[in-house]
């Protein structure tokens, strides 16, 4: 089970009188600085800070997103990230400010020290992390359901106090039926009727056409209000980590007794009843959604850019060409052809090489004691590749739905696999943004014995049972993925030798290029655990080496798939076959809510019938006794 924002750690009370060093709090904000350090000059001390400004063009440096950062997975991926001593900009999400504080006090040697003693040059051209912080939710008010009130949280009692008699959209229909103008010409036929201040007596007492656009005008503030933050945080991002997650015990009475057994299979209309904003519904799948919904449209405005931007280049390079032409046909020298192109080479290839950020020349990089190995041949995201999305989910989530084990758990905690796959869906389905989807086995803290224990990593998002595997481990493969570029065609490409790097490269990616969706799942091997989990050949090293691997696997996998595809398609039927496949898939969900309604029902008859059974037995032989059948369809003919 992943740990987010939603579950977490045991309470720590943070001291107010010893904070961390260099820790200075002024109203809604915190930054790290340090006697040496200029945090507002931005030198190479990273600032922290809440901000609520957007930017609206694409930044220059990568920025990555990370959801449920004071979760016990998010807090390991963030540190990570800042410890990388890559050219980054890491947003940190988080619903409870406090909570991340503590999180901080708790790693101030991993994050702070790397925060204050980095090094590298000042002013604006410092190599390093930055830190922004954005408090919010994913999911809004609006979309949890709220019995008794608005959209908004808001009794009628509470609205009425506002100033407002009636809903708002009663007032819009109010509004567009006109009534207020007829009303307003009854009292005085020579008032304008198009003023928006009219006033007339109507049924309700005195009203002013100003209520309705009142009422409309704070609904909108108020919606973009609840928006803002999610916008925020993902303006301009490249790299979206999703460690959100939840554990809700399940409510037997509103989850199963006091609605129809056919409710339980409809996914999606949980949102009508359900008013826990913990349920694995909020949280596991429409956050999911909403984070994906802003990812496209993310991804439509920077392809638009994009396009516009080398629409313009190629305009200013033909007319420079031109202008060139025409001065060389002046002088009467002689034009040197493909001049030009080698220089948009260079400067092209000295963009790409500044976006790299710092990659020494060793196996891997790192900077400090907690920074993740990277691969020595990776190439770090750049702003203008595709928005890459990556979840960590749970191990569950593959297997079969009807194993004992699995079909316990979702019983007690309210269908959790159920979503975390309904949300897996919705990311495969998506056409615009690079997905992958992590399946750690069961978590735990403990620190993994590198001289005995290996970590396995496999592409078809299945390993064997038992499946334990550290958090740390689960952070660092987030890290290698999330600053490996994996979005262009010459990236995923391995070459024919062993010894080549299956990573590099810089030619770009077509903006036609099919986004791509994997799905792996990992765990630790070695004889030496209890119980033992394979052998220690079975995994690599690090997690930098098992994501080398991957990616070799799944480029000829999706390779092989996409040969089959076409190769059952050249075959009468092989349609549909393909479009079977893709129901059977679909119908997963369905099978998860059939794994647990069976169990949940059948013992609440046993049981019911345990209690009541010998009554209602006695009732009907009672009945039966003394003809009361009889005498009432007598009585109705």
């Amino acid at each position: 089970m992943v740990d987010g924002g939603a579950a977490g750690d045991e309470p720590l009370q943070p001291q107010p009188q010893q904070s961390p060093r260099g820790l200075q709090r002024t109203g809604n904000a915190i930054a790290f600085s340090s006697p040496d350090v200029d945090v507002d000059a931005e030198g190479p001390g990273t600032a922290t800070q809440w901000e609520t400004s957007r930017s609206d063009v694409v930044p220059a440096r990568p920025r990555i997103v990370v959801f449920g950062a004071s979760g016990r997975v998010g807090r390991r991926v963030l540190g990570r990230l800042l410890s990388s001593g890559a050219d980054i900009d890491v947003v940190a999400f988080v619903r409870d400010r406090e909570r991340l504080e503590r999180a901080m006090y708790d790693d101030e040697d991993v994050v702070v020290e790397n925060l204050i003693d980095g090094d590298g040059g000042g002013g604006r051209n410092y190599v390093g992390p930055r830190l922004r912080i954005v408090v919010g939710d994913a999911v809004s008010r609006r979309d949890v359901c709220r019995k008794g009130k608005d959209s908004f949280g808001r009794t009628r009692k509470e609205k009425r106090e506002e100033g407002g008699k009636e809903k708002h959209s009663s007032l819009r229909r109010w509004w567009a039926d006109g009534a207020w103008r007829r009303r307003a010409d009854r009292i005085d036929p020579n008032s304008s009727s198009g003023s928006s201040s009219t006033t007339f007596v109507g049924d309700d007492g005195g009203w002013t056409a100003d209520v309705v656009d009142i009422a409309i005008e704070r609904e909108k503030e108020e919606d973009d209000e609840d928006e803002e933050p999610l916008r925020d945080a993902m303006s301009g991002a490249t790299v979206l980590i999703s460690c959100l997650g939840t554990r809700r015990l399940t409510n037997l009475w509103t989850d199963f007794l006091r609605v129809p057994i056919l409710r339980i299979f409809r996914g999606k209309g949980v949102g009508r009843w359900c008013t826990d904003p913990t349920h694995p519904y909020y949280v596991n799948y429409l956050a999911t959604k909403r984070i994906l919904e802003r990812a496209e449209a993310e991804q439509r405005r920077r392809e638009a850019m994009m396009e516009f931007e080398r629409e313009r280049s190629i305009l200013e390079e033909r007319l420079s060409r031109g202008r060139e032409r025409q001065n060389r046909a002046r002088e009467g020298e002689e034009e040197e052809e493909g001049f030009e192109s080698e220089i948009a080479a260079g400067l092209r290839k000295k963009r790409n090489h500044g976006l790299r950020g710092r990659r020494d020349g060793n196996d891997y990089h790192s900077n400090g004691r907690d920074a993740v190995a990277l691969p020595k041949d990776g190439k770090l995201p750049s702003s203008n590749d595709r928005i890459k999305f990556i979840r960590i989910s749970h191990l569950m989530v593959g297997r079969s739905p009807f194993r004992i084990r699995n079909c316990l758990t979702n019983i007690l905690w309210s269908q959790v696999s159920r979503f975390e796959l309904m949300g897996e869906m919705l990311m495969e389905e998506n056409m615009l943004v690079d997905t992958i989807v992590l399946r750690p086995g069961d978590m735990t803290d403990e620190k993994r014995n590198y001289n005995n224990t290996s970590l396995q990593l496999c592409i078809d998002g299945m390993v064997p049972s038992p499946s334990l595997v550290g958090r740390d481990d689960v952070a660092d493969l987030a890290v290698v993925t999330a600053l490996t570029k994996t979005s262009s065609l010459r990236t995923l490409r391995p070459n024919a030798g062993d010894s080549g790097s299956i990573i590099s490269g810089d030619v770009e990616a077509p903006p036609s290029q099919s986004a791509h969706h994997w799905t792996w799942a990992m765990r630790w091997t070695g004889q030496h655990l209890s119980p033992p989990q394979g052998l220690r050949p079975d995994g690599s090293s690090n997690a930098a080496a098992c994501f080398v691997g991957a990616v070799k696997e799944q480029t000829a996998l999706d390779r092989k798939r996409k040969s089959r595809e076409i190769y059952l398609e050249s075959y009468y039927g092989g349609r549909e076959l393909m479009r079977l496949t893709r129901w059977r898939h679909r119908m997963k969900p369905y099978a998860q809510s059939l794994a647990v309604t069976i169990p949940v029902y059948l013992t609440l008859g046993i049981f019911s019938w345990y209690l009541f059974g010998k009554t209602f037995a006695d009732l009907f032989s009672w009945v039966k006794r003394l003809k009361i059948h009889r005498i009432l369809v007598k009585m109705l003919s």
